[in-house]
């Protein structure tokens, strides 16, 4: 089996989503205000492109990292404040698009795991999610919409509508955690796998799984 963080895996920085203009969380930063929704479907053509410059610039950053479990990328933190994002599953090149997205459900039953954010790559951090929401949101000709998603996708949509309402992963952490150091979560990933390979699952520490 192929281990994660193999030198077949591309990893990226957060030097390198700078360079790609993606917007960089700091105090002051846009990426914690709300966006607005897109008029549908009068904003048609302005949400249309919206999406283009969104794939385009996931395309760039999964030029330089690979997502294991998927990921995604919001509007505001490529600059536009706007209630669009969109959602890569792992390995896939179908897309996810969500426009003027909100939670209309979401379950009791939530899973710990630790998330990464490309506005602060460096860092990984242990966030609890819902592993079932229920998404309203529009397609282009205003059309009303009703999605289900489960599990770690639930997780990148939650993600993403967080980033739409100015909200970031390390907001939702538990009172008195902390993100740690990439390299550090990455050592913790690869041991446990290699106990999970060696059939001696359970014996190193927390439930990890990126979910950017």
């Amino acid at each position: 089996m192929t281990t994660p963080f193999s030198g077949r895996l591309r990893c990226g920085s957060s030097t390198d989503m700078r360079t790609l203009d993606i917007t960089q969380d700091s105090v002051e930063s846009s990426l914690r205000l709300p966006s607005t929704d897109f008029g549908l479907p009068a904003e048609a053509a302005e949400a249309r492109r919206t999406i283009a410059k969104l794939r385009q610039r996931a395309a760039q950053v999964r030029e330089i990292h690979t997502f294991r479990t998927g990921m995604g990328l919001a509007a505001p933190q490529i600059g536009i404040h706007r209630r669009a994002a969109i959602i890569y599953l792992a390995e896939q090149d179908d897309v996810i698009t969500l426009l003027n997205p909100r939670i209309q459900e979401q379950s009791t039953a939530v899973e710990t795991r630790f998330e990464g954010c490309l506005s602060f790559f460096d860092v990984r951090g242990q966030v609890a999610r819902p592993v079932h929401l229920l998404i309203a949101h529009q397609r282009l000709d205003g059309t009303q919409v009703t999605s289900a998603f489960e599990g770690s996708v639930a997780r990148l949509v939650a993600h993403e509508i967080d980033h739409l309402n100015g909200v970031l992963y390390t907001q939702r952490m538990a009172a008195g955690d902390r993100p740690i150091p990439v390299e550090h979560y990455r050592r913790t990933a690869y041991e446990v796998t290699t106990a999970d390979a060696s059939g001696s699952r359970g014996t190193t520490p927390g439930s990890v799984g990126s979910s950017r």
